[in-house]
């Protein structure tokens, strides 16, 4: 008899256990949805003509147009494996030879370099005019540990209100500093998305994926946020330039047979979509927004 007591109780035990499982899982699957995502990803580029960049230079309504004081740059990366990974004692992104996320010349430069705890971290420098770093910021030392293959957010920004420039990964504040140095001089340097141009040569090109590549008038991060990729940033009057990188292709040239970009945000000129690449889609579970 205790035998059977002690089956049936057991049983019971068993039952209520599933059932949390599948109220569990009901209450998971209710409150997050699946999406579709398209991403550029860059596979082998290593030549001239594999640049992907944001042009300035030709009218009021490029990245000339942006304020020292207050900016905002973000984009979504995914890291290949085979990336260039950089020296983390090197001064500068030139020699320490990591793969270029994104820099701008004689303003900053942000690029992947060695990590003891995970795949790799990104170091932020401020740039002079010889582009030897005037700060350093860097994600190493965080405890944000970052992995290849999966998708993460990058954001530096900075407000003229607290005069804070500050750096993000994932939403989290990796390091932040009120240095006046962090003012960025205005010019027309490009935005180069996937290699540094240093002394007449285009280096360290970026191996991976990009998506949701933002730049903006002000400073949209004041402390530290939730990204979510798979929601599209919204265009307004402080987006400079916005890439979603949706595939959306334009025929541009013919004899040269290459296409734009479709960009959105008050940028004037149009962004190439370079040789070695490939579009990519992929599925995210993201939370249902209540």
């Amino acid at each position: 008899m205790k035998t059977i007591t002690y089956i049936l109780f057991i049983a019971i035990i068993g039952s209520l256990v599933l059932s949390s499982c599948e109220k569990k899982s009901q209450f998971n699957s209710e409150n997050t949805k699946r999406v579709q995502i398209t991403s550029l990803t860059f596979t082998e580029s290593s030549t001239r003509d594999d640049r992907f960049y944001i042009f300035s230079g030709i009218s009021d309504l490029d990245l000339s147009s942006m304020s020292g004081k207050d900016w905002t740059y973000e984009l979504w990366i995914k890291v290949d494996p085979k990336a260039l990974i950089g020296s983390k004692d090197s001064l500068s992104g030139q020699t320490a030879g990591g793969a270029s996320i994104g820099e701008r010349e004689e303003i900053f430069e942000l690029y992947l370099i060695e990590d003891d705890n995970a795949d790799y971290a990104v170091k932020f420098n401020r740039l002079d005019k010889q582009n030897l770093p005037l700060g350093t910021m860097q994600s190493g030392d965080s405890k944000v540990n970052l992995k290849f293959n999966e998708w993460t957010h990058i954001a530096i920004s900075r407000s003229s209100i607290d005069q804070l420039t500050k750096f993000y990964i994932n939403g989290k504040l990796i390091d932040s500093s009120d240095d006046p140095l962090w003012i960025q001089q205005v010019n027309d340097t490009w935005l180069d998305l996937n290699y540094m141009y240093r002394s007449d040569k285009n280096i360290n090109f970026f191996k991976g994926s990009y998506d949701n590549i933002r730049v903006s008038y002000i400073d949209r991060y004041p402390k530290e946020f939730t990204p979510n990729q798979a929601e599209k940033f919204t265009v307004d009057k402080n987006t400079l330039i916005q890439l979603n990188l949706d595939n959306n292709l334009t025929p541009f040239d013919p004899i040269e047979d290459f296409d734009k970009v479709e960009v959105e945000g008050v940028y004037c000129y149009f962004v190439k979509v370079v040789n070695t690449t490939n579009w990519e889609n992929e599925e995210l579970m993201t939370p249902i927004e209540n």
